[in-house]
């Protein structure tokens, strides 16, 4: 076997497997199903509920923990707090590096990143670390080198928690991402699935020929080969030698490179053969123009991304001016201005100080003064330290639990020689300005900037995504819900509605155009080719429509318009609407019923009504039936769906205008639409018949053909409905009493005899259908009738001789059933069953007189008559079908 074939080997056993999987599963094609997790520990373990909340308030700690921490306590809480951050820095970066392991997607990713900046961010909300590092310092200092140091500490400090504030907004993007993250998880789990199936109850294909742009680049290419292409506008004998340079480019590229073209390449050229040319160049001239226009309208900007791109913009430049005018509100150097008052007392006392004449009382005076003059502002004194050995140094009763960040140092160095006072070893008065109502303040703007910040990205992403939400998401999500549902059932798409939308865009467009392709694929393959498209639709590799068949048992139902070659003959052109007529009715009643419409061979039809898998099993060689009731009501089905056509072919005005249409009349006179029908029960194999060139969806056993068989010999018979005793026995025991038996025969290719079942209907002096509707009300109100039929199946509401006793149709063609006909018939046939000819003779004769032109007599009475009424000594109580 070559590797070609080995290939394609593979490919059918790969799609085969992949229908079967997907024949009782939930199709998804898609395979968002098949995305399984390496590792499902993990996944379950970061999904879990209680690991979402715990990551979700640890978040919400990262971004308001620090300014609590700063509002409601005070320095003997930071240990505290210091141990709840290190706890979220190890639960941030647990979490990160067990997404990192389970999504690929997400290592490296933007998000990533971002979850990694927030991390380490965190790491400066952590006293300790602060301190350590020398952000936070202390006012054990004496020297004023030392004090200008905590106080550049202090100052660096609040400035990296400023940073460290903006820093920790990104949070705010983890807390949006987890609900994402949990709508996206739902989608792809539930969503698709639980629409598809409620509505229920494309790799896409590669292109098969190349564009107009690729199959004219050889054409492009020799014309870029000649040195100088001549200009349309030039005279021909001006360029007489390019053009026959060009002329043998052309020549070669439709013609080959054969000697005689390359002969003709030197040769010169009559000047009508260059105005032809010239005519030609100014045809490929124009081709090349209209490609490059549509090229050109390809590439332009559609209307949905033209859309999205306008309402993004315009949203954005919104939030960003929003934030221009709202940001400023939340710096608190908006509500007050930094007092410099400290630092001009420290001036002033220096210069007191530094005064010879300055006496202790007034020293101590302008200290008070100080003190109480800030007790009334944002930032009072904490603490004051002189050089003066007399003056005790002044510290407020809370100033050992202020922060450093809370600290403001103002210092001057007093000048010992004009001190006229004792003073200590470092001559330095300093003052420390109490900021933690500042610092309460600041903390309460960031709370609120933190929640109008959340706000703007809340607001901000459902703007944006409402706008991909209407315009690119939600269709797409329904066009995925249709795609699985046509390659579940590509049936479904004809019952599917088109989009509607007063701006017809694109989304929508190609919205309806999967449920178009889907019904036309529908219509195409029918119902015996659900499986090639579903397979086909899932498979990731090519289309391979020659799948291998696969073994269903059905109802099979075959129809034939009879004199159809007269009809065509006379009819010529309009045959096909006449044909068109016959099968609307035909296709309507099977679907009606439970059926579906598999070939239409010109004048005659094959129906199928299959059965499911689920509905039988094989024990020693027999079919067993798990519901016996189900089968009943699809055998009966079968049988209305041919009783209802018959009808209504007898009924329908366009039909019976045929009667009047004097091509019919002159060339068969008298003329009416017949029809003989056949119906048997079986296995077949359902499968591609054909090659990739053209293939037909259908079914291959001879159960199929014994339907042929059986509407060829109504015609032996002189009925309209010959009926298998396969099927006869699986009717309903309402149904079984209208039915006669006619005959039992062999038929071409088996040995095993088959009881053939007639109904009596009759279609003469029926009235016609009333015309109340249009075509569109008239597919609307049948597909009503099927829906209740339907919901009457489900609900086992359905009765099948209460139908037949109410339905117009039926009442109608029944009306001349004669029970004692039916009695006296079937003496007549069980002797020719029996071998009692004579006796059956005499019944059929009695029959006669109620019903003198019964076809079954006169067949029966026919085969009986060629032995003289007496039955042969090989004669077994069946005979052999010789006629097709």
């Amino acid at each position: 076997m070559t590797d070609q074939n080995q290939q394609s080997h593979n490919n059918i056993e790969d799609q085969q497997e992949g229908s079967e999987q997907c024949s009782d599963e939930e199709l998804d094609v898609f395979h968002y199903q098949e995305e399984k997790e390496k590792y499902p520990m993990l996944v379950r373990l970061l999904e879990n509920v209680l690991s979402q909340v715990l990551v979700n308030l640890l978040t919400i700690y990262a971004l308001y923990g620090d300014d609590i921490r700063i509002i409601c306590f005070d320095k003997r809480a930071d240990s505290a707090f210091d141990g709840i951050t290190i706890f979220c820095i190890i639960i941030f970066s647990t979490e990160i590096v067990i997404t990192s392991i389970v999504r690929q997607e997400y290592l490296n990713s933007f998000f990533f990143w971002l979850d990694i900046i927030s991390t380490i961010s965190q790491i400066l909300d952590i006293t300790l670390f602060n301190i350590a590092v020398g952000l936070e310092g202390s006012v054990s200092a004496k020297q004023g080198s030392d004090l200008k140091q905590a106080n550049k500490a202090s100052k660096t400090s609040s400035k990296a928690i400023r940073v460290v504030r903006l820093v920790r907004l990104i949070r705010i993007v983890k807390l949006y991402k987890a609900v994402n993250y949990q709508r996206e998880l739902s989608l792809k789990r539930s969503k698709t699935k639980l629409n598809t199936i409620t509505l229920m109850k494309n790799p896409n294909q590669s292109q098969i020929y190349p564009q107009n742009e690729d199959r004219n680049e050889p054409l492009q290419q020799g014309l870029r080969e000649i040195p100088h292409f001549p200009s349309m506008k030039e005279h021909p004998m001006q360029q007489k030698d390019q053009m026959n340079n060009w002329t043998s480019v052309i020549d070669n590229y439709d013609q080959g490179n054969s000697n005689e073209h390359r002969h003709s390449y030197n040769q010169i050229l009559p000047e009508s053969h260059y105005i032809q040319q010239l005519q030609q160049n100014e045809e490929v001239e124009r081709k090349i123009e209209e490609i490059e226009d549509n090229e050109y309208k390809q590439k332009k900007e559609s209307r949905v991304s033209q859309r999205l791109s306008d309402s993004t913009t315009k949203k954005v430049t919104l939030l960003v001016i929003l934030l221009l005018l709202i940001m400023p509100l939340f710096s608190s150097d908006y509500y007050f201005e930094q007092s410099q008052s400290l630092e001009y007392a420290a001036q002033y006392f220096k210069v007191v100080a530094e005064n010879a004449n300055t006496r202790l009382s007034e020293i101590n005076e302008t200290l008070n003064f100080v003190i109480d003059q800030h007790n009334q502002f944002d930032t009072p004194v904490g603490f004051i330290r002189n050089p003066f050995i007399e003056i005790e140094d002044y510290e407020r009763e809370d100033y050992q639990y202020l922060r450093e960040s809370a600290k403001s140092y103002y210092f001057k160095n007093v000048d010992p020689i004009l001190v006229g006072l004792e003073y200590i070893g470092d001559s330095i008065i300093l003052f420390v300005s109490d900021n933690s109502q500042i610092e309460r303040l600041n903390s309460i703007i960031n709370i609120i900037n933190t929640l109008f910040v959340s706000c703007v990205l809340l607001f901000g992403a459902l703007a944006f995504a409402k706008d991909a939400k209407n315009v690119a998401l939600a269709p797409i999500e329904r066009m995925i819900t249709k795609v699985n549902i046509i390659a579940k059932n590509p049936q479904e798409a004809k019952e599917m509605k088109l989009e509607v939308e007063s701006q017809q865009r694109e989304t929508i467009k190609i919205e309806n155009a999967i449920i178009k392709i889907g019904a036309l694929l529908a219509l195409g393959f029918g119902d015996a080719g659900s499986a090639i498209i579903g397979t086909n639709m899932a498979s990731s590799g090519d289309v391979n429509p020659m799948l291998p068949g696969k073994k269903k048992w059905a109802i099979y139902g075959f129809c034939d318009i009879r004199n159809f070659t007269d009809a065509t003959e006379v009819l010529q052109k309009d045959v096909m609407v006449f044909v068109n007529s016959i099968a609307e009715i035909v296709h309507i009643m099977v679907n009606r019923y439970q059926g579906s419409a598999n070939k239409n061979i010109g004048d005659a039809f094959l129906l199928v009504w299959k059965i499911s898998d689920h509905s039988w099993y094989e024990e020693n060689g027999k079919i067993k039936w798990k519901n016996y009731e189900q089968i009943n009501i699809k055998a009966d089905c079968s049988l209305f769906s041919f009783m209802k056509i018959y009808a209504k072919i007898n009924r329908e005005p366009k039909i019976l205008d045929y009667r009047n249409d004097k091509r019919l009349t002159q060339r068969l006179p008298g003329y009416k639409v017949k029809m003989g029908f056949g119906l048997h029960i079986g296995w077949g194999i359902e499968g591609a018949i054909g090659s990739e060139f053209k293939i037909d969806a259908s079914y291959l056993s001879p159960n199929v053909n014994m339907a042929s068989r059986l509407e060829a010999a109504t015609k032996q018979y002189g009925v309209s409905i010959l009926i298998s005793s396969d099927l006869f026995n699986l009717f309903s025991p309402d149904i079984k009493k209208y039915l006669r038996q006619i005959d039992m025969v062999t038929v071409k290719g088996s040995v095993r005899p088959i009881g053939l079942y007639t109904i009596d209907i009759d279609a003469d002096h029926i009235p016609p259908s009333k015309e109340d509707y249009n075509q569109h009300e008239k597919l609307e109100v049948m597909d009503q009738k099927r829906q209740i039929f339907i919901n009457q199946i489900e609900a086992g509401e359905f009765k099948s001789d209460i139908h037949l006793n109410r339905n117009k149709d039926l009442i109608l063609i029944m009306k001349n059933f004669n029970s004692e006909f039916q009695a006296q018939f079937s003496q007549g046939f069980q002797g020719y069953l029996l071998g009692n000819w004579k006796e059956a003779q005499m019944w059929f004769e009695k029959a006669k007189l109620l019903k003198s032109n019964d076809g079954p007599i006169s067949t029966l009475t026919a085969v009986m008559n060629e032995y003289n009424f007496k039955a042969p000594n090989t004669w077994k109580g069946f005979r052999e079908l010789t006629e097709k």
